[in-house]
């Protein structure tokens, strides 16, 4: 099979797979949302949002480094994917234990202290799974983790409703997401070690060169983090959330819509990590090919942000009513200002990884502090004001900033800056789009989104939008 046919393939696979993985999750939030109300459901997502933050934390950049490590010429894969692995574990071993002292630190319930403790134990096989993407990436064969993703799933959402059905309380939710995350990393480990035979090493003189070249990308993961998941935690204290009634209401109200916007941004993470190594490759043997690459990758992800986002501000009740359903009715505001944070998402994940194949992930430390340092500070201050929609509104400003700080890092290192053009033919297209959900919509939502969509495809092919010649590019036979 050709690179043409292999990337394309995976593109296909993997994104139908995260479309069914994403709904899945949806109807588990649903179900979740519903049966723990807004107060349960604030408690939910914040004991996710602590163990996710560590979880994170414990990254330390090893799966971006994975990637570009194993696919340089003669690398000896099973030595470092294996070493790698290794690392991942002690670390996120290291973090839990830390996300686990933090709650009884800070002043949350028991209910949540519990809750940090059981869901850790599902972590533990979540971050192991989040490592083996490295490999996957490497053979092109995102569909498989797509695969055993859907299978986790599906065991989860299964459990979510016979324990509902059972009545068995908030811990057993808890329980439902953990074997969720242990059948999901079991699929992953069976299907890696087909490419690479995948074991415990301790090899330390390679570690201490992994951690070298880690720590970089680990500094910005960091840093991303920080105002990745804080809005979350801040919003679930009464200090800093001052003018709320009940902080976890407002974490419930905040997360039914973050939890759209986490399920969304997945398909940009894996269509430019497919794109990666192309990018590795001729990041410092042909300029011209890889400014090619990068900017015809940066047309498709446009292409497919224009209508997202047009579509969610249109049709952000809908969607909130149908998935957490009345009581959770104020999220429909909070999904209308992130649709611009996803866009910029989006623009974001192709730049951070144009900017680690260029080798400029220590350069790039000081854009990501400055997007922490930015939201941590407007985060105190329009949290205790504004509660969910102060934070709402902070998470888009710092993913304008962050954008904006890596096309400047961009250009100063290749001489190049992006062209948007492409935008103004993607907006015409997204009017038309708009204007038919506007009129019609009364009618289905889903049936709205599929119409809207195909409305705006048609009208984009119609004014040249973008070619079936351009897009080859992307897919372009590579010896």
């Amino acid at each position: 099979m050709t690179l043409a046919r292999k990337i394309a393939y995976n593109t296909i696979i993997s994104t139908g797979a995260r479309i069914i993985a994403v709904s899945l999750s949806l109807v588990s939030i649903g179900f979740i949302a519903r049966y723990l109300g807004q107060e349960g459901f604030g408690n939910y997502s914040l004991v996710l949002a602590i163990l996710f933050t560590f979880d994170i934390l414990a990254d330390f950049g090893l799966y971006s480094l994975m990637v570009r490590e194993i696919s340089k010429p003669k690398a000896d894969e099973k030595k470092i994917a294996s070493n790698i692995f290794t690392i991942r574990i002690i670390a996120i071993l290291f973090f839990l234990g830390l996300a686990i002292l933090f709650v009884f630190i800070l002043p949350y319930t028991s209910q949540i202290r519990l809750g940090v403790v059981i869901g850790s134990i599902g972590f533990i096989f979540l971050s192991s799974s989040q490592v083996l993407m490295g490999v996957f990436q490497k053979y092109l064969r995102t569909d498989k983790p797509g695969l055993a993703d859907v299978i986790g799933r599906i065991v989860q959402v299964g459990l979510v409703i016979l324990f509902i059905s059972l009545d068995l309380g908030f811990f057993a939710i808890i329980i439902a997401l953990c074997l969720g995350c242990i059948t999901n990393f079991f699929f992953n480990w069976f299907f890696a070690q087909k490419h690479i035979k995948l074991s415990l090493s301790f090899d330390f003189k390679l570690w201490k060169k992994i951690i070298n070249a880690a720590i970089p990308i680990a500094a910005s993961i960091v840093l991303t983090l920080v105002y990745f998941k804080l809005d979350t935690i801040f919003l679930s204290l009464k200090a800093i959330n001052s003018s709320s009634l009940n902080p976890s209401i407002d974490v419930g109200i905040y997360n039914i819509s973050y939890k759209i916007l986490e399920g969304l941004i997945f398909f940009p993470a894996m269509f430019t990590g497919l794109i990666m190594p192309l990018l590795s490759k001729f990041a410092f043997t042909n300029k011209g090919e890889f400014i090619k690459i990068f900017q015809k990758t940066l047309d498709f992800l446009i292409v497919l942000i224009i209508p997202l986002m047009i579509g969610l501000l249109l049709l952000s009740t809908p969607i909130v009513l149908l998935i957490g359903g009345k009581d959770f009715i104020a999220s429909a505001i909070v999904l209308q200002i992130l649709s611009i944070a996803i866009g910029l998402i989006f623009l974001g994940n192709l730049f951070g990884r144009a900017i680690i194949a260029l080798d400029k992930q220590k350069k790039a430390a000081w854009i990501y502090f400055s997007g922490m340092f930015f939201n941590v500070i407007t985060n105190l201050i329009f949290i205790p004001r504004f509660s969910y929609l102060g934070a709402a509104i902070t998470t888009v400003f710092t993913e304008l900033l962050v954008t904006i700080l890596m096309i400047v890092l961009i250009y100063k290192t290749i001489n190049y800056f992006p062209s948007f053009k492409i935008i103004f033919k993607a907006l015409f297209a997204g009017i038309i789009m708009g204007l038919f959900i506007f009129f019609f919509q009364s009618w289905n939502v889903f049936l709205l989104i599929v119409l809207g969509f195909l409305i705006y495809m048609i009208i984009l092919y119609l004014i040249k939008g973008i070619s079936k010649k351009e897009i080859q590019v992307l897919f372009k036979k590579t010896s």
